[in-house]
């Protein structure tokens, strides 16, 4: 009995340590800034500061519209990070891959949900002006 509750105990402290460690690595971006710009035409300046996701369109249909929001992210790969967030106005979800190798971009959204208007929008795009910092 006291082996099962000392393993218990051990694998309870394990999972507290794997979530701390998560928690550090949820603002991998912080610091870079770039502009992309997706196949349609549409380009976005973006900066990451602070764990926020702040972007203002510089091309396309909403172009000067800006927003922020907080962000998760994971390095997926060699100079290749995986970010999402959610718009808390319009509880929009997105989900956007980085590859700093090739400077490319590929977004996943799912924009207006449970709404007439739900969308899901899949594209993929250049990078350009990418200032990277890596922690």
């Amino acid at each position: 009995m006291r082996h099962t509750l000392l393993l218990i105990y051990t694998l309870f402290l394990l999972s507290l340590s794997s979530v701390a460690q998560d928690k550090s690595e949820e603002h991998l971006l912080d610091g870079t800034s770039m502009n992309y710009y997706y196949e349609n035409g549409s380009g976005v300046h973006v900066e990451f500061a602070n764990g926020l996701f702040n972007w203002k369109w510089i091309a396309g249909p909403d172009k000067d519209s800006t927003g922020h929001e907080k962000y998760l992210s994971r390095k997926i790969g060699d100079k290749t990070y995986m970010i999402n967030f959610k718009n808390s106005a319009t509880s929009d979800f997105v989900t956007i891959v980085f590859n700093f190798n090739q400077n490319v971009i590929y977004t996943s959204a799912f924009f207006n949900p449970k709404t007439n208007q739900e969308q899901i929008f899949i594209e993929g795009g250049i990078i350009e002006n990418v200032r990277l910092k890596e922690k």
